[in-house]
């Protein structure tokens, strides 16, 4: 039989120390301390696996004990439990290294959920980093190389990972790369645009609702938490969430259990979460707009992307990777391109980051009557020195591409329309317009 785990328990309340070592020594060994410099002196000889922390201690506090704890680089995950139900210590205690916080009266189960996920996650933390990570993108070494060897270290664990940038800059491509690096990636993983949906669906959404809970509810549906259970649920655009959808998501991170919309049956959850925002939630935080406690609680991990205009040497990859995508699926023979159309592109800033120069390639391949992509199918870039690279206007670009693809499909709107990526509609819409015989 495997050795039991060992949990200290800090608090100046003998009575909550026994109660709460009562419901804890049946499946851990229980060390006891009534201060926090007492604690520090039991770490000093003993081993120990996860600290529970009273907040409020005269001899030395619970934020005093946490901030020695950082200093001794001792890496145990803390609970911090209080009588003062007050967010703000919460989020502080949370600053200093606490993963996790109950108040009092503690509920028992709750409690033994949060151990036991707490020493879970330890578990998996110490699995060595990635050696080949895999990425469904391109990069180079000087550029997001940097981020992918960080991606490396976290993508083994069960770490909440925050991913900002712009938009763009290929935060779910990094979100994903993250889940199929991880001992989740044959379990589900799910993607959830936060800012796409009003506030009365993203709650059915995400934890999904019984039937009858609203008008149109005619079934029962399952939301995003029950679906990716196992895996990895991505929240992008996590700014957007309305303040009462952000309470109920911090319960689900906290306890990791939730209620579908108009239910009553509690339902459990195993998720790993990785959210992303282009927003600066620190910011939104002192404008009352997020939920501080929530904040934290998904910034465990903090990844920064760098925009494309900070990591140019990539676009020639970045190109090369597009040109083979997409020549590939509009079956053109496109063998790469001149040195006017990479050095027009090396001047830009991109505003909209890769995506903005996938679509340019995407445009491009679709106008090039050669096999090499030239200046003169990019369509006007505004440069920060205001200079503008367009040889053609918007219209001129459209009405080209409308009659390439009207050609390349023998004159088929509806074919054209798909090659365009447009709706058949929209295409008769133009061709009207510009007055185009077919």
């Amino acid at each position: 039989m495997a050795d039991k785990k060992r949990i200290l328990i800090v608090d100046d309340e003998e009575n909550h120390r026994f109660m709460v070592g009562l419901h804890l020594k049946e499946n851990y060994d229980i060390l006891e301390a009534q201060n926090g410099l007492e604690a520090l002196n039991i770490l000093d000889d003993e081993h120990v696996d996860l600290i529970l922390l009273d907040v409020k201690m005269d001899v030395m506090d619970g934020l005093t004990f946490l901030s020695h704890l950082r200093k001794k680089n001792l890496n145990i995950p803390v609970i911090v439990i209080s009588a003062f139900n007050n967010v703000r210590t919460a989020v502080e205690s949370m600053k200093l290294g606490a993963l996790d916080y109950i108040t009092k009266p503690v509920d028992i189960e709750i409690l033994k959920n949060q151990i036991e996920n707490l020493l879970e996650s330890e578990d998996k933390n110490e699995m060595e980093l990635v050696e080949d990570y895999v990425y469904e993108g391109v990069y180079s070494k000087e550029g997001l190389g940097k981020i992918i060897d960080v991606l490396k270290l976290v993508a083994p664990t069960d770490a909440t990972v925050l991913i900002m940038g712009e938009s763009g800059t290929g935060k779910e491509l990094v979100a994903r790369s993250i889940h199929l690096n991880s001992p989740r990636k044959n379990e589900p993983f799910l993607a959830v645009n936060c800012a796409a949906l009003n506030e009365n669906l993203i709650e059915s959404e995400l934890f999904g609702h019984e039937k009858g809970a609203f008008t149109g509810a005619e079934s029962r549906k399952l939301g995003k938490f029950e679906l990716a259970n196992g895996g990895t649920l991505f929240l992008d655009e996590v700014g957007e969430l309305p303040i009462s959808t952000q309470a109920k998501l911090l319960r689900v991170l906290q306890e990791g259990t939730f209620e579908r919309v108009g239910g009553t049956k509690t339902i459990k959850t195993d998720v790993r979460i990785i959210a992303a925002t282009n927003r600066d939630l620190e910011k939104m935080v002192q404008e009352g707009k997020f939920r501080e406690d929530l904040y934290y609680r998904l910034n465990v991990f903090p990844v920064k992307l760098p925009p494309l205009r900070e990591r140019k040497n990539e676009i020639p990859l970045l190109l090369d990777f597009f040109i083979k995508k997409y020549s590939q699926k509009f079956q053109k023979i496109i063998k790469g391109y001149e040195d006017g159309f990479l050095e027009k592109l090396m001047r830009y800033d991109f505003p909209g980051n890769i995506r903005e120069l996938e679509n340019i390639v995407e445009r491009s391949i679709i106008l090039a009557r050669s096999e090499r992509l030239t200046s003169d199918l990019l369509p006007p870039l505004k440069y920060s020195n205001g200079f503008d690279s367009g040889v053609k206007n918007i219209k001129e670009h459209e009405i080209e591409a409308i009659k390439n693809a009207l050609k390349e499909t023998g004159g088929n709107k509806t074919k054209a329309a798909e090659l365009l990526g447009i709706s058949r509609k929209t295409l008769h819409n133009k061709l009207k317009e510009y007055n185009i015989e077919v």
